[in-house]
């Protein structure tokens, strides 16, 4: 079980795109079930990655575009 909820956050991406092992995600959702603020985060994330895939290129300023494009990459190296 995780001892702290930055552990959640490393493996979010994963968990919500299903590429977690099965044991992993059965320890993550435990984890969820005991944790109101990060059952809340994992909401949130999920609303954002909604919205963001519904909008086009055209719907973004071009500097928040780069800002975000460079943030996304920075943590999926985790």
């Amino acid at each position: 079980m995780y001892q702290d909820c930055p552990k959640l956050v490393a493996l979010l991406s994963d968990y919500l795109d299903g590429r977690l092992p099965a044991d992993v995600k059965a320890d993550l959702e435990q984890h969820l079930s005991g944790c109101s603020e990060c059952t809340a985060f994992v909401g949130t994330f999920r609303s954002t990655v909604s919205l963001l895939q519904s909008l086009s290129d055209n719907d973004l300023p071009e500097e928040l575009r780069v800002r975000l494009r460079a943030f996304l990459d920075d943590h999926s190296k985790c």
